[in-house]
């Protein structure tokens, strides 16, 4: 038992993930980086495809082909822009086989038409566009001499990352073959960019712009030097890379997890031990979240620990212990640094009734539970009232308790129940005295 004491497309096409359903009956293109749908629908109900064809790494030709299950007459056409209609006469006739292809196909658009055997009109009309990607959009940063970030663009929140102009721009011209409606397919902004810092996952980042300045901005600068990578890609996998030194001006203040006594952590008083790396820092102050403060600068720059005693009782949610910093660069006038928490329990006072001094390690010290105590004073007597045991201290972490033996005589107590008196007053403000100073009043059973 216890005793407890207190406490833009113009017209836009839809994008390749649309599904446009190529089978057996529909052209081709086996060696295309992508494929587009137009805008209009042709007479079987569905959408033509432009099959595109990357120049970058290396320049490549167009190619398409058609499958179908009888044996049949193709004839190929191409699309004359002059004219913007496809031409009357065929570039290519193949006939009684199922299946036809062309390569080194240039840039434009593409119709075949499929004749069954004996017949003399077209049972079937195929259209196709092939657009040769230049992949000519440019992805550079703005850097200085050394290839490092420009001072002019990074503070303490944020780094805006400058890309140079770049006006080259590819589109490619189609049109509905039924009505002659124009559609136009522009890259210009599907243009995607990511990031990646040092060796962390890879960011996707919006292109931002003002004016005519186009940056990429990182909402999440680091306090320590560190090479970024960059990369600009299309839709069909033609990408840029460049790279760039980012030198920290961001305040910091790496803080470890606090060193606390290693019995009763958290009952005051608690000294505590901060281990800490300051980057980029001038000036910064420690807030220890009991109303005690230490002030460092350029010329009283602290060590790398700090030591701090807790007395006050804040167990929810603890003492928040902040440090404000100055950048070196003055980059921003205050920066507070998350937060590290220290708790430190409420005064408390629980007392057992018995006791077993017989030096087998359990329980051989009668010692009442404490926390967050700053004064501590306790007699223990006989039954004939005849004192025994006194002891009077702050030091409760070091105090091992009664163990079972009269006071200057070395001898031990005999079995049986004696009298306690304690006196204690907690560390938490004065006025609720919490516990009150006592006397706290019981028996305990001493047993061999």
């Amino acid at each position: 038992m216890l005793h407890r004491f207190g406490f833009s497309w113009l017209l836009v096409g839809l994008l390749s993930s649309c599904i446009v359903f190529q089978a057996t009956g529909q052209l081709t293109a086996l060696n295309s980086d992508g494929k587009v749908a137009v805008f209009y629908l042709n007479g079987y109900g569905y959408r033509d495809t432009i099959f595109v064809f990357n120049q970058a790494p290396q320049p490549k030709t167009g190619d398409l082909s058609l499958l179908q299950d009888e044996l049949s007459t193709f004839r190929w056409y191409r699309f004359d822009y002059d004219a913007q209609k496809f031409s009357e006469q065929p570039f290519y006739e193949i006939g009684n086989v199922t299946s036809t292809s062309r390569t080194n196909l240039t840039q434009g658009g593409y119709k075949v038409t499929v004749t069954s055997q004996g017949d003399l009109a077209p049972r079937d009309s195929f259209v196709a566009w092939l657009y040769m990607n230049p992949a000519n959009f440019g992805f550079e940063l703005l850097k200085d001499d050394r290839g490092e970030l420009l001072y002019n663009y990074k503070n303490c929140f944020f780094t805006d990352f400058i890309l140079r102009p770049n006006t080259e721009q590819s589109s490619f011209r189609y049109y509905n073959p039924g009505r002659l409606e124009q559609g136009a397919l522009t890259f210009d902004n599907r243009i995607s960019y990511a990031m990646r810092r040092g060796d962390d996952p890879e960011e996707i980042l919006s292109l931002n712009v003002q004016g005519n300045i186009q940056y990429l901005r990182d909402n999440m600068p680091p306090y320590e030097d560190t090479q970024y990578s960059f990369r600009a890609y299309d839709m069909f996998g033609v990408e840029r890379k460049d790279e760039i030194m980012y030198r920290s001006i961001i305040p910091f203040v790496k803080i470890d997890e606090p060193h606390l006594p290693e019995t009763d952590p958290a009952s005051a008083p608690v000294p505590v031990k901060f281990t800490y790396t300051p980057y980029n820092v001038s000036e910064y102050v420690w807030l220890f979240g009991d109303g005690d403060s230490v002030v460092y600068n350029l010329e009283n720059l602290a060590p790398d620990t700090i030591k701090h005693t807790y007395y006050a009782p804040n167990k929810q949610p603890g003492h928040r212990v902040t440090v404000k910093v100055i950048s070196l660069n003055r980059c921003a006038p205050v920066h507070t640094i998350e937060p590290v928490m220290v708790i430190v329990e409420d005064p408390l006072l629980e007392v057992g009734n018995v006791f077993t001094p017989n030096n087998d390690g359990f329980n051989d010290y009668f010692k009442p539970h404490t926390l967050s105590l700053r004064q501590f004073e306790i007699w223990i007597f006989t039954r004939a009232g005849k004192r025994v045991y006194y002891y009077r201290g702050d030091d409760l972490r070091s105090w091992e308790g009664w163990d079972g033996r009269i006071e200057n005589s070395g001898h031990d107590a005999a079995p049986g129940i004696y009298f306690y008196s304690i006196r204690a007053l907690g560390w938490d403000n004065p006025s609720t005295r919490n516990p009150q100073p006592g006397p706290y009043n019981g028996s305990v059973y001493l047993y061999r």
